[in-house]
């Protein structure tokens, strides 16, 4: 492999770092490294190496960007079924009469 260029060791430098950023959950971080290496500069001036090596790592953030939006979206429904529970057992205290919401709060 020849010897990086300065823009290349910067390009890789922030895309590790977003790497690392996303493997922490920080996606702000990630967001900000993405943004700067976008003004770092042209990815069309580097080596076919350091390009490979940029699209690993960015392979490697968008599945885990995937991972954490399925989590995400598990959690979601999970909490909706939580809220259709809780709402079901608010209709069946509401449609009671008092004394029988007092038989159920002694039990």
């Amino acid at each position: 492999m020849s010897q990086l260029t300065d823009n290349e060791k910067i390009l890789e430098q922030l895309t590790q770092n977003a790497k690392e950023a996303a493997a922490q959950g920080a996606w702000d971080s990630v967001a900000q490294f993405y943004d700067s290496r976008a003004r770092a500069g042209s990815l069309d001036k580097v080596s076919r190496d350091v390009a490979d090596t940029l699209m690993q790592y960015d392979q490697w953030v968008m599945t885990r960007i995937r991972e954490v939006q399925t989590l995400i979206q598990q959690q979601l429904e999970e909490a909706q079924q939580h809220r259709r529970k809780l709402q079901g057992v608010k209709r069946q205290w509401v449609g009671q009469n008092p004394a029988q919401a007092r038989h159920r709060l002694s039990i």
